[in-house]
This record gives C-alpha cells, sequence and structure tokens, in this order.
C-alpha cells in the first residue's frame, strides 16, 4: 500500500513539473516582440513596425495616467474641506500619492508634475536606443525594452558583460507592456528625473502639449553616456519624424 501511495504522489509530482516546465517554455517564447517582427527583412518595413508595436503601447499606458491626472484634479480641485476620508475616493487618492511618491496629499501641483503623459517620441527613441531596435537579448529573453536594472537575482538576468564591481542585474518583465508600464512609471516619480517633470510641467503651464523632442535633452540621468545619449534620442527623433506620433496620440486623445 505503501508503494503505490509512493508511486502516484510521485507521479503527480512528476506531472506537476511537466505542466510547469511546458508553461515556462511558453513564457519563454512569448518574450519580446511578436514573431512576424523578427522575421522582417526590410529595414523601413521594421522600423515602421517596431514604431506603431511601441506606439500602440505607449499610449495605452499615456490614456492610464491620464486617468489617474483628471481624478485628482477632479478631487483636489473641489473643496477638500469636504473629502470624506472613509470614501473610497479618498483611499484611492491615498493609493496614488503613494504610487508617485507625493509628499503633500492635497497639494495638486505636486500630482500635475508627476502624473502626466511621456511623449510617445521619447519613449519609441529611448526603446528604440535601448533595445537595439528590439533585437537585444534582454529583450528576446527578458521582455526589458527600456534597460531597466534590478538588485534581485530572483527576477533578473545576470548581463554578459557585467564588470566585476557591480551587482545589478537585467529586470525580467512578463511582456514588453509590463516593460512599458514600468518606464512611465519610473520617468514619472524617479527623482533622477526631475527635469524631465519641471520642464514637462512648464509646457502645461505654457498651455503647450508635453513635447518629445525637447523633453529628451532632459534624459542625461538615463545612461552611462550622458551627453552623448541626448544628442542620439534628439537625431533619432529628428531623422525618423518621430514627432509624427506624438501628434497622432494628441489628435486622437484630445
Amino acid at each position: 500500500m505503501f508503494f503505490f501511495k509512493f508511486l502516484i504522489n510521485n507521479t503527480k509530482k512528476l506531472l506537476l513539473g511537466l505542466c510547469l516546465f511546458g508553461s515556462f517554455q511558453t513564457q519563454s517564447h512569448s518574450k519580446g516582440f511578436p514573431p512576424e517582427y523578427y522575421e522582417i527583412n526590410d529595414i523601413n518595413e521594421s522600423k515602421n513596425y517596431f514604431f506603431n508595436h511601441m506606439y500602440e503601447m505607449v499610449a495605452i499606458e499615456n490614456n492610464k495616467v491620464k486617468s489617474e491626472r483628471r481624478f485628482v484634479e477632479e478631487i483636489l480641485g473641489s473643496n477638500i474641506l469636504n473629502i470624506d476620508f472613509d470614501s473610497p475616493a479618498f483611499y484611492k487618492l491615498l493609493s496614488i500619492k503613494q504610487k508617485y511618491k507625493i509628499k503633500n496629499i492635497y497639494t495638486l501641483h505636486e500630482y500635475q508634475k508627476k502624473i502626466d503623459i511621456v511623449p510617445p517620441s521619447l519613449a519609441i527613441a529611448q526603446a528604440a536606443v535601448e533595445s537595439a531596435w528590439g533585437k537585444s537579448r534582454f529583450v528576446r529573453e527578458a521582455s526589458n525594452i527600456f534597460g531597466h536594472w534590478t538588485y534581485d537575482e530572483e527576477i533578473g538576468i545576470l548581463p554578459k558583460r557585467r564588470s566585476l564591481n557591480s551587482s545589478h542585474f537585467i529586470r525580467v518583465f512578463s511582456s514588453l507592456k509590463d516593460s512599458t508600464s514600468a518606464y512611465v512609471l519610473n520617468l514619472n516619480r524617479n527623482r533622477a528625473y526631475r527635469s524631465f517633470q519641471e520642464k514637462r510641467y512648464e509646457q502645461r503651464i505654457n498651455n503647450t502639449q508635453p513635447d518629445g523632442l525637447s523633453l529628451s535633452q532632459t534624459m542625461l540621468n538615463y545612461s552611462g553616456i550622458a551627453h552623448e545619449y541626448l544628442v542620439i534620442l534628439k537625431d533619432l527623433i529628428l531623422l525618423n519624424n518621430l514627432q509624427e506620433y506624438d501628434n497622432r496620440y494628441y489628435q486622437q486623445n484630445h
């Protein structure tokens, strides 16, 4: 009797292991861009596919951010004294405050500086640079398109050229969508990109839409190559007319 229980239990474990292995294989093949992208041989066609695919993901994330921004403006634009501290609206406001690392919960302009869109032209340009046009190892194995690091080896992969004095890993995402979401949140709440947040806020005050080309010149802290990185982003946006994607977004999302 013991032998049969042992056999059944171990058979279950084996089947579970096979299922998990099959699931892992499926997930590993789903990393990166859709398979058809990697089969495109024409350079212009490949670039257009990359631009449009990234635009769609960035637009989705931007619309989520805009929804949060509208909510905060509606809550804080009304009489603060009338806010019900036990209401779902208040707890949502508190959650947004924590998400974006806002210091003062009732100071509207703090939210407005941090909760705003990332111009598609900037996001597309950075994605192209950071991922070698979506064809780097980190995209294919980790769906990491914006070069995000982590110090948790359980959610990262080891860079092949990591120096002996470094301890970082390349963060693994379940999809390019998740990687894009992390990128937008990173630019919006990280102190390293305060100049980006400030300049974008100034553009809003001057009644202009956030401009990807000018905002690309605030990305000094994003890369170790510093000013050279800014030149690369500027050239990439101009040479590929990526500002058209900003215009498309603003036309589609008044």
